[in-house]
């Protein structure tokens, strides 16, 4: 359950930081925290990826549009560490049971996916304001590619197709 807990409270935190950066993002982001909040609950991860994909798009949205910087990137932050504790508490639900008691070990994880975020947000926030207001267009592909260079960085040792397994 706290895996669910941290993934729904990085989502609110990801939507009102796009809420703060433009209100036409509100539209996908309330979409996304939905779906993502049916897909914590059935624990389906594609639910869970679609929910976080339109929060991400919350977060495209309020960039196009010209939304303030800092907001944009705390939306970027809610969104990646959402989709992150509510992948992990899945396949922790998987492993482990869903009665399991799992609350120290989701709290290690989403800390550390946490500090990862945050000093990639700086390191975008430093690109954002190195490239002034003359290159919006600019900063935002590198905020994407930033994105998605934190993904799958995450998402790297998250599974490898069960080859850790001992096999007999």
């Amino acid at each position: 359950m706290a895996g669910v807990s941290v993934a729904l409270l990085a989502a609110a935190f990801g939507f009102a930081g796009l809420g703060v950066a433009s209100a036409g993002a509100l539209v996908p982001a309330g979409v996304g925290v939905l779906v993502l909040a049916v897909g914590l609950f059935r624990a389906s991860r594609r639910a869970v990826t679609v929910g976080a994909t339109a929060l991400f798009l919350g977060v495209l949205y309020a960039g196009a549009r010209g939304g303030a910087t800092e907001p944009i990137l705390l939306g970027a932050l809610g969104t990646v560490v959402s989709w992150d504790a509510a992948e992990y508490a899945i396949g922790v639900g998987e492993q482990l049971g869903r009665g399991a008691d799992t609350t120290r070990l989701t709290l290690v994880h989403s800390a550390t996916t946490l500090a990862v975020g945050v000093v990639g947000t700086a390191v975008a926030y430093s690109v954002s304001l190195s490239v002034g207001g003359g290159q919006p267009v600019a900063a935002l592909v590198l905020l994407l590619l930033g994105v998605v260079a934190l993904v799958a960085t995450l998402r790297g040792g998250a599974d490898d197709g069960g080859s850790n397994r001992t096999r007999r």
